[in-house]
Formats: structure tokens, sequence, C-alpha cells
């Protein structure tokens, strides 16, 4: 679609709310309430790392969660946004948004807004307003606007009070998801640390005294302690066999500490092979690798699907439970014991790495007695259902978000009939 074309459907770019905007909303042409000031990159020759100048972003790689995070900075910027004004990036992809909170130099792939209206307001507001953008930056040449697409948007407001309140929710609801994703962070972090300080120095670790490993650990290898298998080779022709069409699990499925199960897909095995291929519960799931992080990683499968099977880039470990708890070794791979070995062993080229059946039945490992086994586990699950919680609200908190943006945003909800103490932010 050509330019002229896309500014033809820009000049009725707006959303549903402006066609019968809620009683004292305004509809409003975007460049009566804000100014875009649009990007422009600086001569190559004033970049630099070590603080001269102001703080350059060059598009929406530098955004964090609420304020960019710059890498270069710009001793002659051409273009600059003010701390207060909201930042979104203008091309590939059209819409990120961001708030400065400090002057920066902006390059080509940002635009600065610089509010008329309450500013924490608008910040929000671009999160909706900039669907028209995008729908718009999708007709052109290549994915970008302009401040001439900015100048065709009409948007509809509410009055300067309902703005703040509406502004000084949403500042609520962001505080607590950052709150909270530090949170989970910190979590993840500390299950990390306990998990390999349980594993390498046992129950007794943080009691005070010089740690090491206890003396009754033994170190056993893989084989000595389970079965490992391999799993079935897709696009095999097994027509003129008796076969059966069963879900099975690819890498994609096994993630490092857990199963992404979203999307099953099946294959056709012999059905004298389901046996040799099918998954038990308490079975540990490894992958082959490819890239560095599907090294040998793997987790724990707990029958979630009947008759499920798993590809031949996935190692399946079968304990034997009169000495090895699969719960036990499931947490095992996710230490940095596992990976440290497999770094060390696999068949390595450029960004890619990947091990095999040999040195995977070849890893050792610490193996307490199945009592502390036990207690290992159940001390790191406590630790990993309190991860879980947490990420859990963080979830429920950006959801909460996003309905707040569908209902205050339009209208739909007005601030003053809201029941604050429903969201139950805490």
């Amino acid at each position: 679609m050509s330019n002229d074309a896309a500014m033809k459907m820009l000049r009725w770019a707006y959303l549903p709310e402006c066609e019968n905007p809620p009683q004292g909303w305004s509809v409003r042409r975007f460049t009566e309430i804000a100014k875009v000031i649009a990007g422009q990159s600086p001569p190559s020759d004033t970049y630099n790392d070590k603080g001269d100048g102001l703080p350059f972003l060059q598009g929406n790689a530098d955004f964090s969660f609420k304020h960019p995070v710059p890498s270069l900075w710009c001793s002659l910027p051409q273009k600059t946004a003010q701390a207060g004004d909201t930042l979104i990036s203008v091309r590939a992809p059209v819409g990120e948004v961001n708030r400065a909170d400090c002057d920066y130099a902006i390059g080509r792939g940002l635009a600065a807004i610089r509010a008329n209206a309450d500013p924490d307001f608008l910040y929000y507001a671009m999160q909706r307003w900039r669907q028209c953008l995008q729908r718009v930056a999708q007709g052109t040449t290549f994915d970008a606007v302009t401040a001439r697409h900015f100048a065709r948007l009409f948007v509809a407001i509410p009055p300067p009070a309902e703005q703040a309140a509406i502004a000084r929710i949403f500042d609520t609801v962001d505080k607590a998801i950052e709150l909270t994703s530090k949170a989970v962070e910190l979590a993840r972090v500390l299950d990390h640390s306990l998990l390999n300080r349980l594993l390498e120095y046992g129950l007794v670790a943080g009691s005070g005294q010089k740690l090491k490993r206890p003396a009754h650990w033994q170190i056993r290898r893989v084989d000595e302690v389970a079965e490992v298998g391999s799993g079935v080779t897709l696009g095999r022709d097994v027509s003129g066999s008796k076969y059966v069409e069963l879900p099975y699990l690819r890498v994609a499925n096994v993630q490092d500490g857990h199963l992404d199960l979203s999307v099953i897909k099946t294959v056709k095995v012999r059905i004298e092979e389901v046996d040799r291929y099918r998954l038990e519960p308490g079975d540990v799931l490894m992958t082959e690798g490819g890239d560095l992080d599907k090294l040998g990683r793997g987790t724990l499968w707990e029958g979630q699907i009947p008759d499920c099977l798993h590809q031949n880039h996935i190692f399946r470990i079968r304990a034997n439970r009169a000495v090895l708890d699969p719960r036990f070794f499931a947490y095992v791979v996710e230490s940095d014991i596992t990976k440290g070995y497999f770094l060390r062993v696999a068949k390595r080229t450029t960004n890619l790495a990947s091990t095999n059946k040999t040195q995977v039945r070849a890893f050792r490992f610490p193996v307490p007695p199945l009592r502390e086994q036990e207690r290992i586990v159940e001390i790191v699950s406590a630790a990993k259902a309190q991860l879980r919680g947490l990420m859990r609200k963080e979830e429920a908190l950006r959801r909460l978000k996003q309905s707040l943006m569908r209902d205050l945003l339009t209208g739909k909800v007005r601030v003053n009939n809201l029941n604050l103490a429903a969201t139950a932010i805490s």
C-alpha cells in the first residue's frame, strides 16, 4: 500500500470510544493534546559509552519495565526527550511505550510525546491509542509511522480531574507489578542458590561449619542408578505395519525445570514400538541440545498426557527407585552440576551444542540416601511453590492492568464508580 493510501486510511484513525464518547469526555485531535518530537540520529562520532552528554536511545531495545536503560551517550544530540515525556517506538516495531525519567537524546526509531494534558495519563493512554498507529504501520512500505500519522489520530479524553485519577490508579498497579516482579527475580535467585547449595553440601549447608559434601554421600554414574532411553524418530515410514497415532513431546515442550504443554503434536508409530517410547510418571526428561540453552535442560514427567511418547532429541531417564528418587534427580538436572558437566563434554560449534546417550549415562552426580533425597526434595519444592505463587500474583496484576486499560481508558467504568477495594492490590 502506498503512503498516500495509508494516510487516507489513517484519516479515520480512532478507537470505538470516539464514536460515542462517555459523558464529559471530549474527542480531540492527538496533536491538540500533545507535541510529537520525532527522533533524529546524531553524527556517528558523537556516540560514547563513557557518560559524556545525554543518554542516547535509538529504539525500544533499551526499554525496561517503566524507564529506559541506555547503553550509549551522545555528546551532540539532534533531538531530545525531556523527563516526563512518553517515549514511543515508531519503527520496527511500532508502538512500544516507555517513560522518560530524565532528558534523553533520541534517534530515528523513537518519538517523544510531550503532553498538553496530564503527562501521567498520556503515558498510560498511549498504551491503548497505539493500536491505531500499529494498524496504519502495517499498511505502509515498512513498519513505521511519522509525525503526520500522529496528526491524523483522534482520541477520546476525560476531564483533567479524571485523567489524574486514572493515572494514579495505573501508577498504583504498576508499582505493585514492579515490586512483585522484583520479588519474583529474588525468589528465582534464592531458589537456584538453595538448590545448588543443598546438592553440593547437603542438609547441613548454612549451619556455620566449614562446608563440604557429606562423607556418606556416594558419587554415582547415571547408568548405575537409572536407565537412559532414546525417543522415536520422526518422519519414518510406517506404512505396511500396524501403527497408532499418539501424542509425543518435542524439545520445545521440555523447558528448564518445567514443561510447556500448550502445543502437543502426534506421531505415527508401530504398535510393537509403543512401550519402548511411552513415558511413565517419574521419568526425567532431558534435551539433547541445539542452541546452548537447550543443552541438557530437563524436568520431571508426571503423566500429564496418557500414552505420551518422546522424540529422539529427548532422553528419558528412568530411575531405579530403590536408590534414586526421580524428583531428586529432576532437581539435579536443573543444577549447575549438570549444566557444567554437559558444557564440558558436549560436541560444540558456534552457538550450538549437543550431547549423546553415552555422555548422559556417564554423568556423575552426588547421591544421598533416599531419606535425605526426600528431605531435599521437600525443601526445594517449598521454595519453588513460593516462587510459583509470586509468579501467579505478577500475572494476575498484569491481567488486572489490561482489564483496567479496557475499562478506564474507554470510559466503560468511571473512576467515581470504581470500587478500588475490589481490585485487591496488596
